[in-house]
């Protein structure tokens, strides 16, 4: 998926001094549209840290949070595009609902969404539910998984559903040792991960 940040990344908005009057929804939508990308998105990263303890909470990395952070602002660039694209509620919640969508996706590919579902999709009583769609993401992770060779399906559920140890998988695989396995299973988990945005960027789920 093409990024249409045109190069903007997460340390030049952290640093960039954002002295303009914030936006309205109505106005990000509108900054999106017409090449003022980056001054929309500088307003939005200031939800990073919400994300970030929403994914952190449930099993994620920072890292993690501020990827899956990136992939929602492209989501959101490309819908804003349309000028008919309408949705419930507030940007700030609509863009906090797809973050909790794709990490629950995410934990999907991981093995690990019925551990945190029912409170991913609980919502706190100040943010309104912004999407309603988890079903067809999961269902894009579940392919994404499938998609998979038969070695790497079967270490990610050695790894993630059974919790066996890596020395195990290793052995069991025949690698050479414990930092083998975790090699191997980090480039499949990769592999998901892009299988599954390959996947989303030709849907509109969400």
């Amino acid at each position: 998926m093409k990024d249409p940040r045109n190069g903007v990344t997460f340390r030049s908005l952290l640093h960039m001094k954002a002295k303009t009057t914030p936006m309205n929804d109505a106005e990000l939508l509108a900054a999106m549209r017409d090449g003022r990308a980056e001054q929309a998105f500088t307003q939005l990263y200031r939800q990073l840290s919400d994300i970030q303890t929403m994914v952190r909470t449930h099993g994620g990395s920072r890292t993690e949070a501020r990827d899956l952070f990136q992939d929602a602002l492209v989501i959101i660039h490309e819908k804003a595009q349309d000028v008919g694209f309408a949705f419930s509620g507030s940007l700030a919640a609509y863009l906090y609902g797809i973050c909790r969508n794709l990490w629950l996706a995410e934990l999907r590919v991981k093995g690990k969404a019925e551990k945190h579902i029912s409170a991913l999709t609980a919502q706190p009583n100040n943010e309104e539910p912004a999407t309603n769609n988890e079903e067809p993401l999961m269902h894009l992770a579940e392919r994404a998984f499938a998609s998979l060779g038969e070695k790497c399906r079967e270490l990610l559920t050695r790894f993630y559903l059974n919790a066996e140890p890596l020395a195990t998988i290793a052995q069991a695989f025949g690698y050479a040792g414990e930092g083998a396995a975790k090699t191997r299973k980090y480039k499949c988990l990769e592999q998901a991960r892009e299988k599954y945005r390959v996947l989303l960027s030709n849907t509109k789920t969400i």
